[in-house]
């Protein structure tokens, strides 16, 4: 329980932050980049809570499994914002930081060492 509850504290720091990040993209990046980026980190806790909220192991994996789908789509797009220079390197590395660690208690909870 400890575990789930540490990865719902951790999706909602790392969206939180991700989202305030594409407040400041440009205006003429707000509606593509922006609205792209904002709708796959906020699926990241949506989609972790949906399944919390499931009766039966299956139901409860898939929803992880979307959830971290979308924080794959979310580094992707975090990359593509630095790779055309919308993010400072500083930045971009600490978000990054912040998925990445994200990505690796999710993985572990997905698929559990047998």
């Amino acid at each position: 329980m400890e575990l789930r509850s540490k990865l719902m504290d951790k999706a909602h720091e790392a969206s939180k932050a991700v989202y305030l990040f594409t407040l400041n993209l440009p205006q003429k990046y707000q509606f593509s980049l922006g609205e792209q980026l904002r709708r796959s980190i906020l699926s990241v806790p949506l989609n972790i809570t949906e399944g919390n909220a499931r009766l039966t192991d299956k139901e409860k994996r898939q929803f992880l499994n979307i959830a971290f789908g979308s924080l794959k789509e979310a580094k992707y797009t975090l990359f593509f914002c630095k790779d055309i220079g919308l993010i400072e390197c500083n930045e971009y590395n600490t978000l990054y930081m912040r998925l990445d660690e994200l990505s690796r208690i999710l993985y572990s909870i997905i698929h559990p060492k047998s």
